[in-house]
Parts: structure tokens; sequence; C-alpha cells
């Protein structure tokens, strides 16, 4: 998979600072596709466009990982007063951050999950 090809599917709900996350991922040359929430419509048009990566909040890792039943890879965003619990149950590629992280950072873990998907 090309890098500059690369789609990612930014779910807005509960993100803070999403406006910093999209700046980021958009500097990286990768087209962003938005959902504004897990139940909205602009999460199945997001899959619809074929995501190569999910960037959504830590408190919706169950309903990519399970509910969802796609094998996208996923980065998990926190806060950074909150916990959070690895799981070693899942066979999605996921990694996992707390805010705050700089562009490098992202830009590194976007490429190891990308890559990882050839």
């Amino acid at each position: 998979m090309r890098r500059l090809n690369a789609k990612i599917l930014l779910v807005k709900e509960k993100l803070k600072d999403i406006d910093t996350i999209e700046g980021m991922v958009k500097e990286s040359g990768f087209k962003v596709l938005f959902s504004s929430d897990v139940d909205s419509r602009g999460l199945a048009q997001g899959f619809n466009e074929g995501p190569n990566l999910i960037v959504c909040h830590y408190s919706q890792r169950e309903f990519f990982t399970k509910k969802r039943g796609t094998h996208i890879p996923i980065i998990l965003i926190a806060d950074a007063n909150e916990k959070i619990i690895l799981s070693a149950s899942s066979s999605h590629k996921i990694s996992y951050l707390h805010q705050p992280f700089s562009k490098d950072v992202l830009n590194a873990i976007i490429d190891l999950l990308i890559s990882a998907e050839d």
C-alpha cells in the first residue's frame, strides 16, 4: 500500500483536539474520511470508501473489534488522564496512544499499521 493513497477514517465522537489530529493526518498526505460517531451515516459511508486505518477514541474499541467485524487496523486514542487496558484477545492490529502526542509519533504508528497491512 502506498502511503499517499491511504485513507484514514477519523471517528470524531469523544476525541478531543479533533482539528489537531485531522491536521496531522492531512499534512502527512493521507485522505481523511469522517464520521461524527459510531452510529452515524458517515460511518457507513466511510467504510464504503475502503479505509486503510481507523482512528477513534479508546472507548470505541469494542465497537470496531467485535460489533463491526472488520479487520482494519485501528489507532485508539485516550485522553492523558484516562487509563488504557490493553486487550490481547483481539486479532486486530491495534495501537494505543495517549494525548498529547506529536505528528511524528502519529505518523510512525500509521506507517507501521499500514505497512503491516500489505
